[in-house]
């Protein structure tokens, strides 16, 4: 087994909602290190894939940085880096063999985006024992590097099963978790039956909402100039490696969607592949964003319940409830409330166009089965 320091040489991240990325940081080959410090050093953890070259990189963050009290992990981790490790995928997997691990503690939290999966997050982060950690980004690389067809499965299947278990490792703060609880952007659903396969006593639950109140959430949230040809043209295609309907849509040779059908179509293709995991077996929690809102401590104590944790000072799980879980990023609330955006008859026919071709999920109110 082999692994490398990699001698940062400066540090180019741009965008802070983009994916973590190996150009995140310019970097040059450095010392051989001893591999089994990414398992046993609780300042590294997983950052992201360098798949070009067959290897993982790991971070060591400064002394004292909490990764699971930040609303996006990959970002801290990248803003508190002191060190990065570069470890072949052979490494990766042969260590991750080594490691004995029972997905009774694995917590994985699947939602359609904008559904309050940050909150939920944090507030199972509240209780005492369990890791939080707010959108890991290797799992999101996995998804992009997926063929939709299975072809690569094999590979990908044993990365989603290392990747898991050398996430999942104590921290500075946590020296003995009970459990970690692991809240992915809205694309890792498409890893779910192998996450299901690798980790089949996982608790998962999944929180959705009411499309139309989701589309005007994320147009409000990531979307400064709709009628941007450019901006919509670079999303469509950096969103076909994610949503397979949408990738289906650009081979085929589609016209330029509009963000309005391209929203309706995510939310659709989350809420279609719930159903099929659903379908095959898995067992799940779904929580509508609604009864969130307006029960929070009822939903809540479902959820800790659910996840076997009864005997919670549930107390402290409530009080991070009236938190905006993603304060001090791009996507606050005291950020979002400046912009405004109003769906209008234009939005509304994209999303029932979208929804109405589909056989099963053809209301933005539909509800989904549960456990």
């Amino acid at each position: 087994m082999n692994a490398n320091l990699l001698e940062i040489k400066s540090r180019k991240r741009q965008n802070p909602l983009a994916p973590a990325d190996p150009s995140d940081f310019e970097f040059e080959q450095g010392n051989a290190v001893d591999p089994k410090i990414v398992v046993t050093n609780p300042l590294i953890s997983l950052y992201c894939l360098d798949h070009a070259n067959q290897r993982a990189l790991f971070v060591e963050t400064s002394p004292g940085v909490d990764l699971s009290q930040v609303p996006f992990f990959y970002q801290a981790q990248y803003e508190n880096t002191v060190n990065l490790i570069g470890v072949p995928y052979e490494t990766l997997n042969k260590l991750a063999s080594e490691i004995s691990f029972d997905s009774n503690q694995l917590i994985l939290i699947y939602s359609v985006g904008r559904a309050g999966s940050t909150l939920l997050g944090s507030a199972l982060n509240a209780v005492d024992g369990i890791v939080g950690i707010s959108e890991p980004d290797v799992f999101t690389q996995l998804v992009m590097f997926r063929d939709f067809g299975g072809s690569n499965d094999i590979e990908i299947s044993k990365l989603v099963e290392s990747c898991i278990k050398l996430q999942c490792k104590p921290t500075e703060q946590i020296s003995n978790p009970i459990a970690w609880a692991i809240k992915f952007r809205s694309f890792s659903i498409e890893l779910g039956d192998l996450l299901y396969k690798h980790f089949p006593h996982t608790k998962n639950i999944f929180i959705y909402r009411n499309a139309e109140s989701w589309t005007t959430s994320t147009m409000r949230a990531f979307v400064e100039n709709e009628h941007n040809v450019e901006f919509r043209t670079f999303m469509q295609g950096f969103l076909s490696t994610m949503v397979p309907p949408i990738a289906k849509h650009v081979k085929s040779g589609g016209e330029l969607l509009t963000f309005s059908t391209i929203g309706a179509m995510m939310w659709l293709r989350v809420m279609e592949r719930y159903m099929e995991l659903h379908e095959k077996g898995m067992p799940g929690l779904a929580v509508r964003y609604e009864d969130l809102k307006a029960a929070p401590q009822e939903t809540m104590k479902k959820i800790v319940d659910y996840c076997g944790f009864s005997n919670v000072n549930i107390e402290t799980v409530y009080q991070v409830l009236a938190k905006d879980s993603q304060a001090g990023s791009a996507i606050s609330q005291e950020n979002l409330g400046q912009k405004n955006f109003e769906m209008t008859d234009a939005h509304r026919a994209d999303l029932t166009r979208v929804l109405q071709a589909h056989p099963v999920i053809n209301s933005p109110d539909f509800r989904v089965p549960t456990i």
